[in-house]
């Protein structure tokens, strides 16, 4: 479910109100325990502003996810957002091939668990993206606005479950109920999704400058808002 069982977070302070919502969560599901296992993350990473500094890899390479996206709108489809992000040379590759070097472009080897969130993530957005189909032209595919903005809303959501969820999937793992923790790990996801796209509705991501300032920007308002809103939960 998560990128980590084996991570169990600090311990004292913040770190045991977490541990003790995520227990709560665990055993009895909701979205009200959701929310507060997820404000638990946010005050053990040290507020807003440590959730946001955990993101920092997350916010790089979703910038560069963007750029991807949003020149795949173009008339050649993937193949444009190959080549927006320097990656022309993978234009009729196998799929496998793709998209394990734009993972690697966008997100590095992951060496730690801020970086594994971001790969994690890009993982889940690119593969729904990408044809299954070998004999499908990446230029036969190409992107609208509404699927732009919701790979980015989907990217955003699981960057942010990513971040979160060791210590929440070692509660899960306790449950010793596989359909049980199945079904609270959908309520945390469906929980997160819900407040990404309530921030990100109302904004052009096709008209951004993604390797520029704006695109840090817009990744960054939307994980603050999300974050600063999930910090006034009690």
């Amino acid at each position: 479910m998560g990128t980590s069982k084996a991570n169990s977070g600090g311990s004292g302070g913040a770190w045991t109100g977490f541990k003790r919502n995520a227990s709560l969560f665990a055993r009895h599901g909701g979205h009200d325990r959701a929310a507060k296992a997820l404000a638990g993350y946010v005050a053990a990473a040290g507020g807003v502003g440590g959730a946001l500094a955990a993101a920092a890899e997350g916010v790089r390479a979703g910038q560069s996810l963007g750029a991807f996206l949003v020149a795949s709108s173009g008339p050649a489809g993937l193949a444009d957002g190959l080549r927006a992000v320097g990656l022309e040379r993978l234009v009729g590759s196998d799929r496998f091939t793709v998209l394990s070097e734009l993972v690697n472009e966008f997100a590095g080897a992951g060496s730690d668990l801020e970086a594994q969130a971001a790969r994690n993530a890009l993982l889940d957005v690119l593969d729904e993206i990408l044809p299954e189909d070998d004999a499908e032209r990446l230029e036969d595919v190409r992107l609208d606005a509404a699927r732009v903005t919701d790979a980015l809303c989907r990217y955003l959501s699981a960057l942010i479950y990513n971040l979160a969820i060791p210590v929440i999937d070692e509660r899960l793992s306790q449950l010793e109920d596989p359909v049980l923790a199945r079904q609270r790990d959908k309520e945390l996801r469906e929980y997160i999704d819900a407040l990404v796209r309530l921030r990100i509705q109302d904004n052009d991501s096709l008209e951004l400058d993604w390797r520029g300032s704006a695109g840090r920007e817009f990744v960054q308002s939307i994980l603050q808002a999300v974050f600063d809103q999930l910090e006034h939960i009690s």
